[in-house]
């Protein structure tokens, strides 16, 4: 078929689904034309029906009320269910429909009903309220599914807008998806308002109050989300290379039934009709034009395949195929059932068909979910949906808390519930929940623990084993073996440099399964240029995509199988290395926000790594040289990772006790104000190391809790001994990290101080993992300290390390100072 062929058939196409989509209208104006000709008089304007909050069915010979909705005009007139309506305006009724008709022609009237209720005549006076358009109370279970539903789908949907928002900066997919999900949840949401509003108090007056007013405005928000959504959605599955090519500017044919409707529901709500339809009359073409539009948009991404389902130049979508078949399916069944069993509006058709139309209103938002997926999979959604689950739970246990004891309290207390019990108990309950929200939150997400959050916990603690490694190859070789694990990778590649600036520069290069991406020390010296200059996350979808990388580099990226690539800079900029992932091993499966996050916060320790194994280096030739001041600030900066995980815990703190995370920031500052003090010193007095060591295990207590405990013994007389600054707190330090931190339930941290026969012994010993089989292994702090030791007193001093039944001690001995 030739693309003159091809376009002119498209838009034949569209022009026959514009149309189909308001076949119900054109049927009401054939209808309006027929009777105009036949009868040759012209149409009486209809008002908008009345409601009295009652349905009443045919049951027994007589007209009995088979539900009365709460806080509605007949409910405040004392109508209950089960009362026999024998009259209105004292004229006999005989059938529901005499009852339907009579009420839906006084809106805004009083009625005088004559009721029978147990044998016993009863009259009371009911004003006609209008009906609130697309909501059902025909019965106990539909009214009650209608709020539930419309909660849980409007709480689904805010967390997919909440997802998408931060990606659509990036990505026109993105920008697309959010103003489809932004107008279902606009349906939805303010359709749970007007609930809510009915539920409290009733249907609106029928007259042009300000309450009247504000109900309308809801009523045109959610009708106006309800119109967009179809049209955006057939919109969004659309976004093919055929059909934006065949379409081309006809595209605006499909949005004609949208317009057409909205200007309709909107005079009729400004004017009171449109024709001689009021605004209710809309709901039958609305919710037939609603499944013809969801059943063309699924169609079209059921029956193109993945590879097809993306724009010119753009990565494929992968829309679940399937889902969108079985969501087709279903719209077409809806369309048939509205167009042949619904009347001019589902009010009046039964229970059963009430239920339906309620039903049909919310599985139609399910391609919100099957369209929209290619987008919300690189968002957080996952994280916004563990923390939505918290929030429910929490609520809804306060709630039961308090309905049960409100209950408690009238069984117990005479007379009922007193205002001042209920304060109390009020009181009780916000006591509880500060000490029981932590533990409630903590339990939900131990439930609900995601793939992602597991691998979050595996990149921090090989971000917490940064300090052990000692060179740059078995950094970047531990790198790739973190990220390929935690992240499920099928490969990954980590090159980190080595030694920067200097004669011999070189690339440390480790790899995570020998498969793409194939990326060698040549294809890195092509493109490092560009990315050290951009220092930004590339990504090959458009979602995740920060940099600004020509196509040429973009693409050789591409072919050569790389999904992400994540520059390793420093605080000042400067590239050390690069992360370059392919792509996941799980089919389908994506790198989201949260995962170029970690990544990056990854980078940015694995940049600090570096260089602190250049201070190590720089250190020791400053030891070789006996330049201890210099020294000693660079000491100050070995271990930077301290400070990550005290920011993290004071972060985490904030939430939960903001009091404990001052006093933590306060202790953290004093911390790092003595490392500054201390930095040109090369050894400082006892005291001032013990009150360095104290706010350093004030930090870490914030960051452990109850699972590290700490004692401190100092001999009177000793506080004065020049100890060498850092000493003592790099051997705290290191009981903490590799002592009570590496065993289950913690331990305790002891530091002892005491004269010996041959000078001062300071004593650091731990409850923890104890030492490694082989004895005592030393790292890079206690190979600092002995390094030190050795400089200022020679064999006159000594670093010992030893197990003990329960873990391990540290022992410092230093020789007597001179005098």
């Amino acid at each position: 078929m030739t693309r003159p062929s091809r376009q002119w058939l498209a838009r034949g196409l569209a022009l026959a689904l514009a149309g189909l989509a308001l076949l119900p209208l054109a049927s009401l104006a054939l209808s309006w034309a027929e009777y105009l000709r036949d009868v040759g008089l012209p149409l009486t304007q209809t008002t908008a029906p009345g409601y009295d909050g009652v349905r009443w069915a045919d049951a027994d010979g007589g007209v009995v009320a088979a539900y009365v909705l709460p806080r509605a005009s007949a409910s405040r007139a004392g109508i209950r269910e089960g009362d026999r309506l024998e009259a209105i305006d004292y004229l006999e009724v005989r059938t529901s429909a005499e009852a339907r008709t009579q009420i839906e022609r006084a809106t805004g009237a009083v009625l005088t009903y004559v009721l029978d209720r147990g044998g016993v005549e009863e009259t009371t006076e009911v004003r006609i309220e209008r009906y609130p358009t697309f909501l059902y109370p025909l019965s106990t279970s539909i009214w009650l599914a209608t709020g539930w539903g419309f909660g849980v789908v409007a709480f689904f949907h805010l967390l997919a807008y909440l997802t998408v928002a931060p990606l659509a900066p990036r990505s026109p997919r993105a920008r697309r998806s959010r103003r489809l999900i932004g107008a279902a949840f606009t349906w939805v949401g303010v359709n749970l308002v007007r609930w809510v509003w009915a539920s409290l108090f009733g249907a609106p007056p029928a007259d042009a109050t300000l309450e009247r007013v504000a109900f309308d405005i809801l009523t045109l928000a959610a009708l106006a989300g309800w119109i967009t959504y179809p049209a955006l959605l057939l919109d969004q599955s659309l976004r093919t290379r055929d059909a934006i090519v065949a379409l081309g500017r006809s595209r605006w044919l499909l949005a004609v039934p949208a317009v057409v409707l909205g200007l309709g529901v909107l005079t009729a709500t400004l004017t009171g009709h449109a024709g001689p339809l009021p605004a209710d009359g809309f709901a039958v073409p609305i919710l037939f034009y609603v499944c013809v539009y969801v059943a063309a948009a699924t169609g079209l991404v059921a029956a193109q395949p993945p590879e097809a389902l993306a724009e010119p130049g753009a990565a494929p979508q992968r829309w679940s195929r399937v889902g969108s078949a079985l969501v087709c399916g279903v719209a077409v069944l809806g369309a048939g059932l509205v167009l042949t069993r619904l009347g001019p509006g589902p009010r009046e058709a039964e229970v059963v068909t009430a239920w339906f139309v309620v039903a049909f209103q919310l599985l139609s938002l399910l391609p919100v979910a099957l369209v929209s997926y290619a987008t919300l999979r690189y968002g957080p959604f996952d994280a916004l949906l563990l923390k939505g689950l918290t929030t429910v739970s929490m609520l809804a246990l306060a709630f039961a808390v308090i309905v049960l004891g409100s209950a408690l309290l009238d069984a117990v207390l005479p007379g009922g519930s007193h205002p001042l019990a209920l304060g109390l108990l009020v009181v009780t309950l916000l006591l509880l929940a500060e000490r029981a929200a932590p533990a409630l939150r903590d339990s939900v997400q131990r439930a609900f623990r995601t793939r992602r959050q597991r691998a979050r916990q595996r990149l921090d603690r090989f971000g917490d084993e940064l300090g052990s490694f000692l060179d740059v190859d078995t950094l970047a070789e531990g790198a790739a073996a973190a990220i390929g694990e935690a992240l499920g990778v099928r490969s990954a590649v980590v090159f980190l440099h080595a030694a920067h600036g200097t004669p011999d520069e070189r690339w440390a290069r480790a790899t995570f399964r020998p498969e793409p991406p194939s990326f060698t020390q040549v294809e890195l010296d092509r493109v490092w240029d560009r990315l050290r200059t951009e220092g930004r996350v590339w990504s090959r979808n458009e979602e995740l995509n920060e940099a600004d990388l020509p196509r040429g580099v973009s693409d050789r990226l591409a072919r050569l199988g790389a999904a992400l690539a994540v520059p390793v800079t420093t605080g000042r900029g400067t590239p050390v290395g690069l992360l370059v992932l392919g792509r996941k091993a799980r089919r389908l499966a994506v790198y989201n926000t949260e995962d170029v996050a970690e990544l990056r916060a990854l980078a940015g320790q694995l940049a600090l790594a570096v260089e602190r194994l250049r201070l190590i280096d720089r250190e020791r030739a400053l030891i070789r040289q006996t330049s201890e001041a210099e020294m000693a600030a660079l000491r100050a900066q070995i271990n930077p990772h301290f400070l990550f995980n005290a920011l993290n815990t004071v972060a985490a703190l904030i939430r939960d006790t903001p009091d404990r995370a001052e006093a933590t920031v306060e202790h953290l500052a004093a911390l790092f104000r003595d490392v500054l003090n201390a930095s040109g010193e090369a050894l400082v007095p006892l005291r001032d190391e013990l009150r360095l060591v104290r706010r350093y295990l004030h930090v870490e207590e914030a960051r452990f809790g109850d699972a590290l405990g700490v004692e401190l013994e100092v001999e009177d007389g000793v506080e004065d001994t020049p100890v060498p600054a850092f000493a003592v707190q790099t051997l705290v330090e290191n009981a903490v990290k590799h002592g009570v931190e590496r065993k289950r339930g913690g331990g305790t941290v002891t530091v002892r101080a005491r004269r010996a026969a041959d000078g001062v012994e300071i004593a650091v010993e731990d409850t923890g993992a104890g030492l490694p089989p082989g004895g005592a292994v030393y790292g890079v702090g206690l190979s600092n300290v002995a390094d030190r030791l050795r400089l200022l007193y020679g064999p006159s001093a000594s670093l010992t390390v030893k197990p003990t039944p329960d873990g391990a001690r540290a022992t410092l001995l230093l020789p007597p100072p001179a005098p």
